[in-house]
């Protein structure tokens, strides 16, 4: 990224642009047995763009227009795996913008599952899946080797026990009352950084998330969120080498004890104040020793 010095003191800094939700979806035909892809696409360029804000010079700009379109024909020829249409991506951008040192592709996959006909598969009818959407992000300088994250966004998950909460700090203002069985609700955003972009992107796309949630599933002795958040990154680094690290964004979504006593009535532990806001946000960052996970959130 350039900075470009305009008119006194005024300057521009950092800068890049690109589209966003470029949406489109992908059939293969197999005889009669269909594939369906549907995906959400969000490219940045960044490089030698001062000029266009400063002197409002367009000839290095690469029409966000343009961009769209290069997702739609390269899409063409169809998606055999994500990290290899974000991989073909890139590089027509750098090939197509000179003024562009450094690309990005995030693609949201969104998921859909085959409808079961009298126990079996349908071959071109799907509903949509649980599970929350896959994400991949290549990020790529002129000359060098991309690198590629995995991750899922919002992934939405329940379990109604094995999950306590107290010994925390508290002050004046304090009014929470510590429970030592509650529900613990969040919507998952993870984000995973692997050893090499070549690794199998797909099958760390399946393997990652049933990983997360086993442990999510077994972590009964849970102390709050940022235990389980602990123990989750922790079983995605001792089961899959190919991990270096793992981030969560969990929001802890209440589900708040119900008082029944105005109807002369007690709460055995059985309905529940489901609360959507304010909440709660824990995040964190799991870390294979000898590596170092991505810089920012």
């Amino acid at each position: 990224m350039t900075t470009v010095e305009h008119d006194g003191e005024a300057r521009m800094g950092p800068n890049r642009y690109g589209k966003s939700g470029i949406r489109l979806a992908t059939v293969a035909r197999d005889g009669d047995r269909h594939t369906f892809t549907d995906l959400e696409i969000e490219v940045r360029l960044a490089g030698d763009f001062g000029a266009v804000h400063t002197d409002g010079d367009n000839a290095p700009v690469l029409p966000t227009d343009t961009m769209r379109g290069t997702c739609f024909a390269l899409a063409r020829d169809g998606i055999d795996s994500v990290a290899g249409y974000a991989q073909r991506l890139a590089d027509r951008f750098l090939e197509a913008s000179v003024a562009t040192a450094k690309v990005w592709i995030r693609v949201f996959v969104y998921p859909w599952e085959r409808v079961e006909v009298d126990g079996a598969p349908h071959d071109h009818t799907f509903r949509p899946a649980t599970g929350g959407q896959r994400v991949l992000t290549l990020t790529q300088d002129r000359g060098g080797e991309p690198t590629i994250t995995g991750g899922v966004r919002g992934a939405r998950v329940l379990k109604t026990t094995g999950s306590a909460f107290s010994g925390y700090l508290e002050d004046q203002y304090t009014t929470l009352p510590a429970t030592r069985d509650r529900i613990m609700a969040t919507t998952m955003d993870i984000t995973w950084g692997t050893t090499s972009p070549s690794v199998d992107h797909a099958a760390l796309a399946e393997q990652v998330p049933a990983t997360v949630l086993a442990r999510f599933a077994t972590h009964d002795d849970s102390e709050s969120v940022q235990h389980t958040l602990h123990a989750m990154g922790a079983a995605v680094i001792d089961a899959l080498p190919e991990v270096t690290w793992i981030r969560f964004q969990l929001p802890n979504e209440h589900h708040i004890l119900a008082d029944l006593s105005a109807y002369g009535l007690d709460n055995p532990n059985v309905v529940f104040l489901v609360a959507d806001r304010p909440f709660g946000v824990i995040e964190g960052t799991v870390v294979r020793d000898g590596h170092t996970s991505e810089p920012g959130w």
